[in-house]
């Protein structure tokens, strides 16, 4: 009897302890994921951070967190698994009563775009495993931005270009500086020359500051960003989209060039907005100028692409100071004679892609780019 009379009490207490469970298991039970971060560039490191709350005094013995992002945010591979474009992430949780959890993750950003976690799943359990409860958390981190990167490697582009369009005739066209016409302070970036630093503002300051000089003439200039791969009568159907990428960070070092030496930039991108026209940004200058542009290169879906022939009939010179510059994967005969007829700079991202023999300058894939520094 006191054999049955024990086995009787246990029975009554797992009973006991599954309809708890099963009543207050999610009650008090909270959780929440951000970002270290709202935006950053290809390449770099941040911290994704979980937090479980617990306000009720019952322990939550086991949580399991199952999120769903992209393939692109790197998390440690023996907590994730990849399918396709998407990442699986898990996470386990162990919360005392009236307690808070956190667990922080070091992920790497490997290509631009927008970033959320798309789905997080929750999924709880008694102490015994009998009782399995599961919600969606609301709360699901918000949007990481990354920006692109700049194509560095090859150093700096503008100079190769503007020379060798303009040729003897490039002061107008210059990256030079009146030294006499004073324009304010910079923060300091690293390459620029201390002969401009200003020694007095930067102590004021307690940051490094450069002396800003107006240029010698006012410069405008208009990016055409085509993102075709291949030219229309190549017969390749698909998109090279290592090569697009490519294309995209070479721009983004175009503007970074540009905004640095004092131009007013227009951008113009062959990706559709919603009138079926090419995204186009109005004339600016200034870091927050730039800031906005290299937002809206990661934003690109590389969808929709206007055709580059359809982007150079929008684009004439529109003025003698005005230069125009195509950033494009490659060339055909179409843009030699835009070429021809604007005077326009052509500036080819692709390997051996300028069918039109119209390139004033050539940034190939950096595999390409290493090879032909080792074979000079």
């Amino acid at each position: 009897m006191e054999l049955i009379a024990v086995i009787l009490l246990v029975l009554l207490v797992l009973f006991g302890e599954i309809g708890l469970y099963r009543r207050n298991g999610l009650k008090g039970l909270s959780y929440r994921c951000r970002f270290s971060e709202t935006e950053c560039t290809e390449g770099d490191s941040l911290q994704f951070v979980e937090t479980v709350s617990n306000e009720k005094g019952m322990p939550v013995p086991w949580l399991k967190a199952e999120l769903t992002t992209s393939c692109w945010l790197d998390f440690p591979e023996t907590n994730s698994s990849q399918t396709g474009e998407n990442r699986f992430v898990t996470s386990f949780f162990s919360v005392r009563g009236h307690a808070k959890v956190s667990r922080v993750w070091n992920i790497t950003c490997e290509k631009r775009g927008a970033y959320e976690m798309e789905h997080v799943v929750l999924v709880t359990s008694d102490s015994l495993g009998v009782v399995r409860l599961s919600l969606q958390a609301e709360d699901t981190g918000g949007t990481l931005l990354v920006l692109p990167q700049r194509m560095t490697e090859a150093g700096l582009i503008l100079p190769r270009l503007l020379h060798q369009q303009f040729g003897d005739q490039s002061v107008r066209h210059s990256l030079l500086t009146d030294p006499c016409l004073s324009a304010g302070v910079r923060e300091y970036v690293p390459g620029d020359p201390l002969h401009r630093m200003h020694w007095k503002a930067s102590a004021h300051a307690g940051t490094l500051l450069m002396r800003r000089e107006e240029h010698t003439a006012q410069q405008t200039v208009t990016v055409l960003l085509a993102l075709e791969s291949h030219s229309p009568d190549s017969g390749i159907m698909t998109q090279d989209e290592a090569l697009l990428e490519h294309t995209i960070r070479v721009c983004a070092q175009c503007l970074w060039e540009f905004f640095r030496n004092g131009w007013q930039v227009r951008l113009c991108i062959g990706e559709r907005r919603k009138d079926g026209l090419p995204i186009m940004s109005p004339y600016g200058g200034g870091s927050g100028m730039y800031h906005q542009l290299m937002q809206q290169l990661a934003l690109l879906r590389l969808q929709e692409i206007v055709p580059q022939s359809q982007m150079l009939s929008m684009h004439g010179r529109s003025s003698i100071q005005e230069t125009l510059l195509l950033i494009t994967p490659y060339t055909d005969r179409t843009t030699a004679q835009w070429k021809q007829r604007c005077g326009g700079l052509v500036l080819v991202t692709g390997h051996a892609h300028d069918g039109g023999s119209c390139a004033d300058a050539r940034i190939p894939l950096p595999e390409y780019l290493h090879s032909e520094e080792v074979a000079s």
